[in-house]
């Protein structure tokens, strides 16, 4: 089964149903429809579809974007991005996986 790893911050949030996507640099392939198991530090704690795959830019990320991915802002969510992938430019093309829980362990 394909697998989405996440920080140990993260877990709750997506648990809570309040972080409904990820965001990950450069280009994805996450068919849509595909159950997948969500991770942390490759073990898995839950088990969601995946429901929409977008690409852009990040200079095109919106606040939208930001909350849906558990932030306050199109700003804290830049800053998580650079926490994980070190610099990111406003060109640089991201991932946007939606997903839906379905179940947790």
């Amino acid at each position: 089964m394909e697998r989405i790893n996440f920080d140990a911050e993260y877990v709750e949030s997506i648990i809570q149903g309040k972080k409904i996507t990820t965001v990950r640099k450069g280009v994805k392939s996450y068919p849509v429809g595909k159950i997948v198991e969500l991770t942390v530090n490759y073990k898995p704690f839950a088990k969601a579809r995946v429901k929409k795959v977008v690409v852009k830019r990040v200079k095109e990320l919106t606040d939208e974007d930001a909350i849906r991915d558990g932030f306050e802002s199109k700003e804290d969510l830049l800053n998580a991005l650079k926490k994980i992938y070190g610099e990111i430019n406003e060109n640089d093309l991201v991932t946007i996986v939606h997903f839906e829980v379905l179940e947790t362990y």
